[in-house]
Order: C-alpha cells, then sequence, then structure tokens
C-alpha cells in the first residue's frame, strides 16, 4: 500500500485517485473551517463551486426543513479572496463558526479553494475525509485502516503548491507510514521529511510561505488556530449524496 500527494487541486485526475482512499487538505482554511465547525456541533456541509447556486440550495434547504418542522439552522459560508460574500451568515474563518452559531446546523459553503479541492475527486475515490491539522491524526487512523492505497490532495492556492498544506501532508504520511506501514511515493517522502523537520517549528517553515505571508496580518488569530493539532477525533468524510457528515466527535 503507497501514500501519493498530489501538490494541487488542480492536479487531480482519475488514475491518481481511482479507487483510494482520500484526504482533502486546504489548511487556510475551508478543511480547517469545516474540521471546527464538526467540532462543534454542525450537523452537515455541502460543499459548493458556485455562489449563485449556493443561494439557490439554501433556500431549497430551509423551504425542506420548514416542512419537515426541523429546526436546524442553514446556514451559507465561505469567501472570496478571503473575504466574505455578500449576502452570506459566515466567512472563512474557523473561529466564528462557535457552538452557538453552528450546533445542528447545515452550512451551504463555497469558498475560493478548498471546497473545489473537495468535490474534484468525487466519484472516483473510494472515500473522501475533509484532513488539517486539526484531526490529522484521527483521519490518518481511518485512512490506514482502509487497506487501500491513499492520495493525500493539497488544495493549494489557484492551482499552485503551498508549503502548509504539504506540511500537513507530510504529518498524515509519516503517520501512515510509521503506524500502518505504508510506502511513501517521492513527493509524499519529501512532505514527510519536511513535516519531521520542522514538527517543533512550523513557523520556520511557513516564513518561506507566499499564502501565509499574504493572510497573516488580517488573520493571524485563524492562523494559529489552524495549526494546531489533533485538537478533535472528527473525521469528516464525504457521503454518496455529496454532502460531508462526520463519524465521530471529540
Amino acid at each position: 500500500m503507497e501514500v501519493d500527494v498530489i501538490g494541487s487541486a488542480g492536479e487531480v485526475v482519475e488514475e491518481r485517485v481511482a479507487g483510494r482512499s482520500v484526504a482533502v487538505i486546504d489548511v487556510f482554511r475551508a478543511t480547517s473551517v469545516m474540521v471546527t465547525a464538526f467540532r462543534n456541533g454542525a450537523r452537515e456541509i455541502i460543499p459548493m463551486t458556485g455562489i449563485e447556486e449556493s443561494f439557490l440550495l439554501r433556500d431549497r434547504l430551509v423551504a425542506e426543513h420548514r416542512m419537515l418542522g426541523d429546526s436546524g439552522p442553514v446556514l451559507l459560508g465561505g469567501e472570496r479572496k478571503t473575504v466574505i460574500v455578500e449576502g452570506f451568515d459566515l466567512d472563512n474563518s474557523p473561529l466564528r463558526y462557535t457552538p452557538d452559531v453552528v450546533r445542528d446546523a447545515t452550512i451551504v459553503m463555497s469558498t475560493t479553494n478548498g471546497t473545489r479541492a473537495v468535490n474534484c475527486a468525487q466519484g472516483w475515490a473510494a472515500e473522501i475525509y475533509v484532513a488539517a491539522f486539526l484531526n490529522a491524526d484521527a483521519v490518518a487512523r481511518r485512512l490506514g485502516a482502509s487497506g487501500r492505497d491513499v492520495a493525500l490532495i493539497c488544495s493549494g492556492r489557484n492551482d499552485r503548491f503551498t508549503i502548509e498544506d504539504a506540511l500537513c501532508a507530510g504529518m498524515l504520511a509519516r503517520y501512515l507510514e510509521s503506524e500502518a506501514g505504508y510506502t511513501l511515493t517521492d513527493l509524499a517522502w519529501w512532505c514527510a521529511d519536511v513535516y519531521r523537520r520542522y514538527e517543533t517549528d512550523l513557523q520556520s517553515a511557513l516564513d518561506h510561505c507566499e499564502h501565509y505571508h499574504r493572510i497573516k496580518a488580517r488573520w493571524s488569530e485563524d492562523i494559529a488556530w489552524c495549526l494546531q493539532r489533533n485538537v478533535t477525533d472528527a473525521t469528516p468524510r464525504i457521503t454518496t449524496e455529496g454532502g460531508i457528515r462526520h463519524d465521530n466527535l471529540s
């Protein structure tokens, strides 16, 4: 069994993910938001690409909830170029997805890179998990228990490789190698080695990260949260209907 790393969502093609167990990573900030929302009691997240489609789906779900007498809120969350979409309830800051806001909520989410990455392997992969530093070991355990080859998809930024996603992929790859006996492709080995070298000082690696420097001034508290490791055992996974639900919660 092997672990491969895909450097950006734009590099995903069928032959690299077909039949594999997959984890999608967007540390800054989409998958960190999703993991946080489930940790704080969200019911489901539906990843969407387009903004107009997100509004239409929200309206349909609200009508369905009313018809069924379901009191769970339906929220719109996401961003474009780090800015909240006009008319959305939430932006892409994990710190906004607090228990009092998201408990039992269905969240329709659309982001610049992350939700596209989450959707890019559907129909090909055997299963798809949402991963971040926040739940890395929990997801790695699920991937290792599958008995399948694994692909770790780094969302990247505008189809370009980013260091923070590679570091998280390296954390997952190292776990799978040491704890589940997986072999690593060249890129997976490189990510695992870089993570090992910077494990105790992620900041030193991020000092070379273009994406980090673009967002650190405005989103420093978000970054600090997103870089915490293993704060939850939640393992969000894409369902056959295309939504995301979590298997467990801590």
